[in-house]
This record gives structure tokens, C-alpha cells and sequence, in this order.
């Protein structure tokens, strides 16, 4: 595996993980008052690396012209986002389900979605089963 590539693998993840968490934080009614310097703190640390991946061309692509990351919508207002490895035969194959939202708390979920990662082609393909 190239350095280069390595990085702009790693960029990509820390960027996926640190937006996770922060989405997670404030989807737990956790306001950020009062923590902005440690929320500042982990937004300088990402673009920072981001910038060092960016010193070896496309921060985007690695060096032999495949794509980082891609995402897919799986249904309005969901989506899945997957950061690829940068050599293929190192990655599986992954799936996994989850439910759809329903928009309410209180309205149960209309249905299923399977999502399946394929890294030779690095095509995400999702199967929407609606239940309701």
C-alpha cells in the first residue's frame, strides 16, 4: 500500500468517525454549549489531516484513479456513506440492515433496507423492503 494512499484512507475515515460521533452527540439532545472548544478542537485535528492528504494530489481519488469514499441514498433523508480501502483485496464484502425512518418517534418504521459493499467495483448496493 502506497504512504499516500494510506493517509488519504485515514483522512477519510477519521472525517466519517468524527462526523458519526458529532451527529450522535447532538441527535442525543446534547447541545454543544459549552463544549465548543473541544468540538473546535476535533474539527482542527480533521482538517489537518485532511490537508496533509491533500499535499499528494487529489485527496478525492487515490494514486491509481479509484474513488475514497462514496455514499448512496437509501430513502429520503437516509442515506449510507462507505470510505473504500485503498487495496481492494483487502476489503470484504459487507452487508448490513437497519430500519427506515418514519419521519416520527412515535410511528413505527415503514420498512427495511439491507445494504451490501462491493470494493472490486466499489458499488454500494441497497435493497429498500417497505413494510408499511
Amino acid at each position: 500500500m502506497r504512504a499516500d494512499d494510506a493517509l488519504k484512507y485515514a483522512a477519510a475515515r477519521l472525517r466519517a468517525y468524527t462526523d458519526w460521533a458529532l451527529d450522535s452527540i447532538g441527535g442525543s439532545m446534547c447541545d454543544h454549549h459549552g463544549h465548543e472548544d473541544e468540538s473546535n478542537a476535533i474539527s482542527d485535528g480533521i482538517r489537518d489531516v485532511s490537508n496533509l492528504a491533500s499535499q499528494f494530489g487529489d485527496p478525492l481519488r487515490y494514486s491509481d484513479g479509484r474513488i475514497v469514499q462514496s455514499s448512496k441514498q437509501i430513502d429520503n433523508g437516509l442515506s449510507i456513506g462507505h470510505v473504500w480501502h485503498p487495496v481492494p483485496e483487502l476489503e470484504e464484502i459487507q452487508s448490513h440492515r437497519g430500519n427506515l425512518l418514519s419521519g416520527d418517534p412515535d410511528v413505527p418504521s415503514p420498512g427495511i433496507y439491507e445494504v451490501t459493499t462491493y470494493p472490486d467495483t466499489q458499488e454500494i448496493h441497497v435493497r429498500v423492503v417497505r413494510t408499511a
